[in-house]
C-alpha cells in the first residue's frame, strides 16, 4: 500500500482535478454579460422596425437603440426628420403599408 500523499510527490490527486476542472467549467457556462461589461452581445440583438417615429415613436426607438434599428417609418417627413438623423443606417419608408 502506498502512504504517499499525491501532493508530495508532486502529482496531482483526483479530488484536485475535479475542482480545478469544474471551476473552468463554470466560467464557459456563465453568459458573457455576467462576467463582460453589461453589454448585449450580437447574438442576442433584436432586428427592430419602428412605425411612427415622430413625437413618442421616437422616444420608444431610443429605448431599445441597443438593439438594431433596422427600419423607420413615419407618413410625416418633418416629425420623421429628428428619427432618420438619429438612426442614419436603417432604411427609410414614408407608407407603413
Amino acid at each position: 500500500m502506498n502512504t504517499h500523499n499525491a501532493t508530495q510527490t508532486g502529482q496531482t490527486t483526483r479530488r484536485q482535478f475535479l475542482k480545478h476542472a469544474s471551476t473552468i467549467a463554470a466560467f464557459t457556462l456563465i453568459p458573457r454579460h455576467v462576467l463582460g461589461n453589461g453589454q448585449t452581445p450580437p447574438s442576442e440583438k433584436l432586428d427592430i422596425a419602428c412605425v411612427g417615429v415622430g413625437g413618442k415613436g421616437f422616444s420608444d426607438a431610443q429605448s431599445v437603440s441597443e438593439h438594431n434599428i433596422v427600419a423607420l417609418c413615419d407618413v410625416d417627413d418633418r416629425l420623421a426628420a429628428r428619427a432618420f438623423g438619429e438612426f442614419p443606417n436603417a432604411k427609410r419608408y414614408r407608407d407603413w403599408r
